[in-house]
């Protein structure tokens, strides 16, 4: 039986270089593969990574980690 599942609309964003951190609006996201977010009207892709468990993605010479939405339910 196949579950459907529900996240939030929006996921705290870290960049790694300075440790700030903002909420960011999601425009797609895959569970465990990827996530493209918009932080200030800039969009910015982020890829999933086994190792640290986190949505890793770069833009503007500066690195971005997550860990994605909040999920908000499941139902069938």
């Amino acid at each position: 039986m196949v579950m459907n599942t529900t996240y939030a609309p929006t996921c705290t964003v870290t960049c790694i270089e300075n440790g700030k951190t903002l909420e960011a609006e999601v425009d797609k996201f895959m569970h465990n593969e990827y996530m493209s977010v918009y932080m200030n009207t800039v969009k910015v892709n982020l890829q999933f990574d086994l190792k640290t468990n986190l949505y890793i993605g770069k833009m503007a010479g500066l690195e971005f980690s997550s860990e994605g939405p909040k999920k908000l339910g499941s139902w069938r």
